[in-house]
């Protein structure tokens, strides 16, 4: 009788570091409460308003937390030691992943008739 493995430990993304205030930050893993998270609350974080921006901001400390082996990274300790510009390259370096996933997928989407 075969046997089938499915090995979920070689999908391993690539590394994705962030360097800040003297740390390192690893933003390679995106845990899957986060992005069920998003998932379920996209139309809301699309929308610009400063609700949304909080939103993105908490998902992006998560995401900063989800490797990180020293002092949790926090929404105070980022605003203390960041510019506006830092912090919004922050947030864009980290969301990446999210927004590549969902153009593929509207790509994919765009490439198969509906009908």
């Amino acid at each position: 009788m075969a046997q089938e493995i499915l090995d979920l430990d070689k999908l391993i993304p690539d590394k994705r570091i962030v360097k800040l205030a003297g740390k390192e930050i690893d933003v390679s893993k995106i845990p899957s409460e986060v992005t069920i998270e998003m998932a379920a609350k996209q139309d809301e974080m699309k929308s610009g308003t400063n609700k949304s921006f909080d939103m993105v901001f908490e998902t992006a400390i998560k995401i900063c937390n989800a490797s990180n082996q020293d002092e949790p990274i926090t929404k105070e300790w980022l605003i203390k030691n960041t510019t506006l510009d830092q912090l919004l390259a922050l947030m864009e370096f980290i969301m990446k992943p999210f927004k590549e996933r969902a153009e593929k997928a509207q790509g994919k989407n765009a490439e198969s008739p509906s009908q």
